[in-house]
């Protein structure tokens, strides 16, 4: 028999078993399902270094569990991360939907009376002081002030669904 068909025939004779010994690591049957998955992947690359073909269960046993501690030691780095968060990466979906919400509250700041919407944007997206502003829009600080208060309660009932097509949406505190 050729590498491919022995593994097809471990994998018929002992998944069940090694789904069973991966559980008594993980406790979750997917993730079991998932550690024996991976074993079978590094054991037919290794195939050639089984010393008894006969009786391979030990040597798959070895290599679940080991699959099964190195899981521990990946998820404990996740875990970790979780606790410093400078070093963690944003996942494709936290960007997609930070992007998302940073869009609608800009759909939101743009939908405000111009007067209003534009202070908050010189300030908010363009980082612009109040000095800064005053000057480009030609206006007192005073007045660039009580604009961007007015507009800030606009836009917070519009985010909060009286004002935005009724549907909310959650803003974080770094978005505005």
């Amino acid at each position: 028999m050729n590498k491919k068909e022995v593994l097809e025939v471990w994998i018929d004779k002992y998944a069940q078993r090694l789904v069973r010994i991966a559980y008594t690591y993980v406790k979750d049957w997917l993730k079991a399902e998932d550690q024996v998955q991976e074993a079978f992947i590094k054991a037919f690359h290794s195939m050639d270094q089984l010393k008894n073909i006969e009786e391979p269960f030990p040597w798959l046993a070895r290599i679940v569990i080991n699959e099964c501690k190195s899981s521990f030691k990946k998820s404990w780095r996740e875990v970790i991360s979780d606790f410093l968060p400078e070093r963690k990466q944003e996942s494709s979906e936290e960007s997609y939907l930070r992007t998302v919400q940073e869009e609608e509250v800009h759909n939101a700041v743009c939908d405000l009376p111009k007067h209003y919407s534009l202070p908050i944007t010189l300030f908010y997206f363009e980082e612009l002081s109040i000095q800064e502003i005053s000057q480009i829009l030609n206006l007192n600080i005073g007045t660039v002030k009580s604009r961007l208060a007015r507009g800030r309660q606009l836009l917070s009932r519009k985010i909060k669904g009286d004002g935005y097509g009724g549907k909310g949406i959650k803003v974080s505190k770094n978005v505005l």
